[in-house]
């Protein structure tokens, strides 16, 4: 399983005291991303003061249910975010880039549409 491969290291992500998002950590979301929610998208985004965000967008951007997530290191630590119409929310800060790869598989589980009961 993905995380468990990276939920010890912590030096992948973390340099000169801040963490950097790398192109490889946007590709490690994805895949989590790709399991539970297909249809959504993720990206990497530089912001004009040289932060590096991964964003997580629903297929539908105009939907008040669907939030963004979005993935940023700062000061040496990751933070989990969400972006939900007018709405925004800290979902967690964390050390280990596995412990945010649990965080947006546990975020997304609860945006993951319950299959029809059968009767």
């Amino acid at each position: 399983m993905l995380i468990r491969q990276l939920e010890d290291d912590r030096s992948q992500a973390l340099t000169s005291g801040s963490a950097t998002l790398l192109e490889q950590q946007c590709q490690h979301v994805a895949a989590v991303v790709a399991e539970l929610r297909p249809d959504w998208s993720v990206e990497l985004h530089h912001n004009p003061h040289g932060k590096t965000l991964i964003v997580i967008l629903p297929d539908d951007l105009d939907s008040a249910a669907d939030p963004t997530i979005v993935v940023r290191g700062d000061d040496a630590v990751f933070h989990v975010e969400e972006l939900c119409g007018d709405t925004y929310r800290k979902l967690g800060e964390h050390w280990r880039w596995g412990d945010v790869l649990r965080a947006v598989r546990g975020r997304l589980i609860w945006e993951t549409p319950f299959p029809p009961t059968l009767h």
